[in-house]
């Protein structure tokens, strides 16, 4: 009996453990774009709760009045910040489709119609401080709304490049509907002004605006585009060194274009700075560059060894040095000084081999210093390297260096 009432026990106890895990299950099932979409309902709740106290007070006495208007102004901001992680917004555009051209005509007829616009990491970055600007500038009577060309992200899902929705997630590969802006200086801080005008006006309760004057272009290949970009922005100020480079990467199809690129975005570092990684020290001139954004490339990158940087930058970082350190100019300027290093004054130089291994060999002490220099960032840690390499081949003693 006391056999089959611990069968019983346990048989509950599982039944339990299993609702338990059913209902959790249930929690999982929700999705992430769900989960947003009731904090949305859960903030926009709030806010009319505090507005309705801020109604009901308007005749209170003035702390009471501003205490509720306060609170008012914490839910439109908890509300705006919920609108603004919800996956795939969808943006209200105005279409302009070419439906005649010819030599002395062309007519567009217009269609409004809902959108998702997405960016990559080959898109240009907008500052907060423009799309705050923005935002006055589109509501501006003396704004001029000239085109704003789109493109199918089609051509970006083919090439596996990851997309990213307005507000900053992750938009599935083959999600209808999908736009990417081609982007100009001045046309990508409309799509993001616009962007945040209308999460506004939502917690606002004012009207949205549509997005005039969007015109879709077919490209056929991702080339193409990084192609058409260059040739209309290379000579803008808007692209900053990452934006060139990656458009380069894009419009050459070259792989030290793409290697700059990558690297620079992994290490959130200069372009400048990582092409010298890659170049032997040395940067590439605006011309080179400004060739390269219109799918021309310099037939001497080809011949390049590109596993020399990516040598350097492992090797730096198997040694402990720090990843701000690498990503500054200081550290490969030393390694190119290094490497131009002559014993003896002679016309010998050491060359990149003598010093990796000479990196290879330093010590704690000295890699804490390369990594903590303040001031005289190349001829510290030259110094240090240099110390290492004359220890490494004899010419000064442990003794002498301390």
């Amino acid at each position: 009996m006391a056999e089959l009432t611990n069968v019983t026990e346990e048989r509950v106890k599982n039944e339990v453990e299993s609702l338990n895990q059913n209902n959790n299950m249930e929690e999982v099932r929700m999705t992430s774009a769900e989960v947003k979409m009731q904090a949305v309902e859960e903030a926009r709740q709030n806010l009319m709760k505090a507005k309705s106290v801020l109604e009901a007070n308007k005749d209170a006495e003035a702390n009471i009045k501003k205490s509720a208007q306060v609170n008012v102004g914490k839910a439109e901001t908890a509300y705006l910040e919920a609108l603004k992680k919800v996956e795939l917004p969808t943006s209200k555009v105005e279409l302009w489709n070419e439906s005649k051209n010819t030599n002395k005509q062309v007519v567009f007829t217009k269609e409004e119609k809902e959108i998702i616009i997405a960016t990559s990491v080959y898109s240009m970055a907008v500052s907060k401080v423009n799309i705050e600007c923005g935002k006055d500038l589109i509501t501006n009577e003396k704004f001029d709304k000239v085109p704003l060309y789109i493109t199918e992200a089609t051509l970006f899902y083919n090439a596996d490049i990851e997309l990213k929705d307005l507000n900053g997630n992750i938009v599935p590969k083959g999600t209808p509907n999908v736009y990417v802006p081609v982007d100009t200086a001045n046309g990508y801080w409309q799509w993001a002004s616009y962007h945040e005008h209308n999460l506004n006006a939502i917690v606002k309760d004012d009207t949205k605006l549509i997005i005039e004057n969007v015109r879709i272009k077919e490209f056929t290949s991702l080339q193409e585009f990084g192609k058409y970009r260059g040739v209309n922005n290379v000579l803008s100020r808007g692209f900053n060194g990452l934006e060139k480079a990656g458009n380069a990467a894009l419009a050459t199809q070259q792989e030290f274009f793409n290697k700059v690129f990558q690297k620079a975005l992994e290490l959130k570092a200069n372009i400048s700075v990582i092409t010298k990684y890659y170049n032997l020290g040395k940067t590439l001139s605006l011309k080179v560059w400004n060739s390269a954004m219109l799918g021309v490339c310099e037939t001497q990158l080809e011949e390049y060894d590109l596993t020399v940087g990516d040598t350097i930058i492992k090797t730096l970082t198997d040694m402990k040095i720090s990843k701000d350190t690498i990503r500054h100019r200081y550290m490969i300027d030393a390694i190119t000084q290094l490497a131009n290093y002559a014993p003896n004054g002679g016309n010998k130089k050491i060359g990149l081999d003598e010093t990796l291994s000479t990196i290879k060999t330093l010590n704690e002490d000295s890699i804490k210093i390369i990594n903590k220099v303040k001031s005289d960032h190349v001829n510290a840690i030259y110094s240090e390297m240099l110390t290492q390499y004359l220890k490494n081949h004899g010419v000064i003693k442990e003794e002498q260096a301390a």
